[in-house]
C-alpha cells in the first residue's frame, strides 16, 4: 500500500503531536482542571506586587477558565511566601510574585536560607515596576537628595524600608558608607504599611514604586526628589532628575527593580510557558493599560527566556551589591 506525499506529511505531522503529547507529564496534559491556582505573594497589599498578582492573575484565570486565589503571605522580607512556594507540589497550581531584592540579593543576609533559590525556583517572567522613586516628607526642610544627605549628618534619620536586601536598604547601607552618614533602617511588611509613615514624618524617606507612592503624592504629604534606574519617571514634572543624572554613579542607583513570577523547580516546562504567555499578553488587556498607565509602568512583563537570562545576569550583581555593603541580619 502506497501513500501520497501529501498523506505522508500529514501522517508524520500526527504522529510527532501524538508523540509531542505522550511526552508531556499527566499533569501538564490535564491542565488546569477545576482546582484553583494560587498566587503567593510575600507583601502586604499596598504596594506593586499586589494589584500585579490580582490585575494579572485576574487575565490568567480567565484565559485559562480556571480560579485564580492571591494569598498574601507577608513577613521575612518575602521570604514567608518564598519558603511556602518552594514547598509547594510542582504542579502547576502554585506560583509566587515576589521582588527581584528580595530572592536575588537577599540570601546573603543570613547564614541560613531554608531555600535554595537557584535550585527550588524557575523563572516564569519578569515584570517592571517603573523607575523606583526617593521621597520623603513634604514637611521635611530639604529639597534636593544632596540637602537630605546634608540633613542626614547633623540630624538623627531613618529611611523605609519594604524588605531586606530591598533598593532602600541597599540605599542606607551605600549612604552610610559612602557619605559618613548614620542613616537607621526601618524594615516594613512591604510598601502598603510603609509610605503612609514616610508621610507623617514618622520616618524621614524612602523609596520604593510610583504607584505606592502616588495617592500621598497626590494628598501633598511626600515630595520626590529623585528616581532611581536608567529611565525618568513619565509621571513626575521633568525637574525630577535620576540619580545617576545628580552624580551619584553606584551601581545600585542604576539597576531597574522589578518583580519576578516564579514556580517550583520542576513545574512542567509548557505550563510554565503558557502562564508567561499569559503574563505578557495581559499588560495589553484592558485593566493592565490602566495598571500600567497609573503607576507609569511602560515596559511590559518579559517572556520566560528573558526572565532566565535576566537571573543570570542580574542576580549575581545584587547578590555582590548586598555582600559588599556588609549586611547581616543574623
Amino acid at each position: 500500500m502506497t501513500h501520497s506525499p501529501h498523506r505522508r506529511r500529514l501522517m508524520t505531522a500526527a504522529g510527532a503531536a501524538a508523540l509531542g503529547s505522550l511526552a508531556l507529564p499527566a499533569s501538564a496534559q490535564a491542565w488546569p482542571t477545576g482546582k484553583p491556582i494560587r498566587i503567593l505573594v510575600g507583601f502586604q497589599p499596598g504596594g506593586t506586587t499586589d494589584p500585579y498578582a490580582r490585575t494579572y492573575g485576574d487575565y490568567v484565570g480567565q484565559k485559562l477558565g480556571a480560579t485564580i486565589v492571591v494569598e498574601n503571605r507577608p513577613g521575612a522580607g518575602g521570604w514567608i511566601a518564598l519558603e511556602m512556594l518552594a514547598r509547594s507540589p510542582a504542579d502547576g497550581y502554585t506560583f509566587g510574585i515576589t521582588t527581584t531584592g528580595s530572592v536575588w540579593g537577599s540570601r546573603v543576609l543570613y547564614n541560613k536560607v531554608p531555600f535554595d533559590p537557584d535550585k527550588d525556583f524557575v523563572p516564569v517572567s519578569t515584570m517592571p515596576v517603573g523607575p523606583l522613586v526617593f521621597a520623603v516628607p513634604a514637611t521635611l526642610p530639604v529639597n534636593s537628595v544632596d540637602e537630605w544627605i546634608a540633613y542626614a549628618r547633623k540630624y538623627s534619620v531613618s529611611m523605609a524600608s519594604y524588605a531586606p536586601a530591598s533598593v532602600p536598604h541597599l540605599t542606607v547601607a551605600e549612604f552610610n558608607r559612602s557619605k559618613g552618614t548614620n542613616i537607621a533602617v526601618t524594615q516594613y511588611k512591604g510598601e502598603g504599611p510603609m509610605w503612609p509613615d514616610v508621610a507623617n514624618g514618622i520616618v524621614h524617606a524612602g523609596v520604593g514604586s510610583y504607584a505606592a507612592v502616588s495617592p500621598h503624592l497626590q494628598r501633598g504629604l511626600l515630595k520626590v526628589l529623585a528616581t532611581y534606574g536608567t529611565e525618568r519617571n513619565p509621571k513626575l514634572p521633568p525637574t525630577v532628575k535620576s540619580m545617576s543624572e545628580l552624580g551619584y554613579n553606584a551601581p545600585l542607583f542604576k539597576l531597574d527593580g522589578g518583580l519576578v513570577m516564579l514556580a517550583p523547580a520542576g513545574t512542567p516546562e509548557p505550563i510554565v510557558q503558557r502562564v508567561s504567555e499569559l503574563m505578557i499578553e495581559a499588560a495589553d488587556s484592558p485593566r493592565g493599560k490602566i495598571l500600567r498607565d497609573n503607576f507609569a509602568i511602560e515596559a511590559k512583563p518579559t517572556s520566560t527566556a528573558r526572565a532566565r537570562e535576566r537571573w543570570k545576569t542580574e542576580s549575581p550583581i545584587w547578590i555582590d551589591l548586598t555582600a559588599q555593603l556588609g549586611i547581616k541580619l543574623d
